[in-house]
């Protein structure tokens, strides 16, 4: 560990989220590091939240009705914030390791290192869609990414360009000096590319270690699906000007079909559950950015940002499948 040990904080927006926040902040206080303090930008929950978070010895910094940005809101918890380095997550995610935290601040040896992201994955629990459960094949390698041409960058396909930018603050942490220098954006979605995308512009190492996880879910059913697939590809094309691609749907669905056709975990109730789960989250997918495509097709940001606006009024929030059901 960085001598002598530097002191973490962990922020983390929250907004009615008391069936996951307790395990969510106990695998917080689980972790090694000597030096941490949790704060919680409430935006007014009217459930437990508060309530667990005050359990955990945490700072709550109260965060008015309809005033969450997912850019601005995070910045509040920077200035609040006492540490030498602040990790970011979320009220449904869970560290997967006592020493999570210790293992990514190792990163921060290097001085050019600004920031450093993990991996987010779907744990093996029943009431999770079992396509997404985390079955590494192979062991990960950390990937150190800067931008030493700038030009060059600008040449890149746009696939290769999202794969070097690509960020998550579900699993993050940043020199506190580099979130000073530059704070998130004001912005619903995608402050974690927007940041990563200046960052390397900047000319600054940031680092991706896909050992370094955190267990993360959303039950996403088919308008779910339908509006984070919008507002993804509203914000991407904002920002970064991609569009998204059709995509495939009969291919996806069959082998959805055949895996949990075949998956001996399942009873047959719960295979024709998960089944019909995944074929309505695709076609939400689906007609999202064939909708997406044909607004800007048709009228062009303008078509595209008035629906978003009217789909979008409220910031999608991830449920739990007993929530949603």
């Amino acid at each position: 560990m960085i001598n002598p040990p530097l002191k973490i904080s962990v922020i983390i927006p929250v907004k009615n989220g008391a069936v996951t926040l307790d395990k969510c902040l106990s695998s917080i206080r689980s972790q090694t590091v000597p030096d941490l303090e949790i704060i919680i930008l409430d935006s007014m929950s009217t459930d437990e939240s508060r309530e667990i978070a005050s359990g955990y010895n945490a700072t709550i910094i109260d965060i008015p009705e309809g005033n969450f940005n997912h850019g601005l809101t995070r910045n509040i918890g920077v200035q609040h914030s006492t540490g030498d380095f602040l990790f970011f997550t979320v009220q449904d995610a869970f560290l997967s390791e006592n020493d999570l935290l210790e293992k990514m601040i190792k990163h921060f040896i290097d001085d050019n290192v600004m920031g450093v992201a993990g991996h987010q994955a779907v744990p093996h629990d029943k009431n999770k869609n079992p396509m997404l459960w985390y079955k590494p094949v192979s062991a990960p390698e950390m990937v150190v990414r800067e931008i030493i041409d700038i030009q060059q960058f600008k040449q890149f396909s746009k696939e290769k360009q999202q794969s070097l930018i690509s960020w998550d603050n579900v699993v993050a942490m940043y020199r506190r000096k580099a979130l000073v220098q530059q704070p998130f954006v004001d912005t619903q979605f995608a402050e974690d590319w927007i940041w990563s995308r200046d960052a390397l512009m900047k000319g600054w190492r940031l680092i991706y270690d896909p050992s370094l996880v955190v267990y993360h879910y959303h039950h996403a059913g088919y308008s779910y699906a339908y509006k984070v697939a919008y507002a993804v590809n509203y914000h991407f094309y904002k920002f970064f000007n991609y569009k998204p691609a059709i995509p495939d749907f009969f291919k996806p669905v069959m082998k959805t079909v055949f895996h949990l056709g075949k998956n001996s975990e399942l009873k047959t109730k719960e295979k024709l559950f998960w089944i019909f789960h995944n074929f309505y989250s695709k076609i939400g997918t689906f007609n999202s950015n064939v909708n997406f495509l044909l607004h800007n097709y048709m009228g062009g940001f303008d078509s595209v940002e008035k629906r978003y606006k009217k789909i979008c009024k409220e910031i999608p929030q991830g449920r739990t499948k007993e929530e949603s059901l």
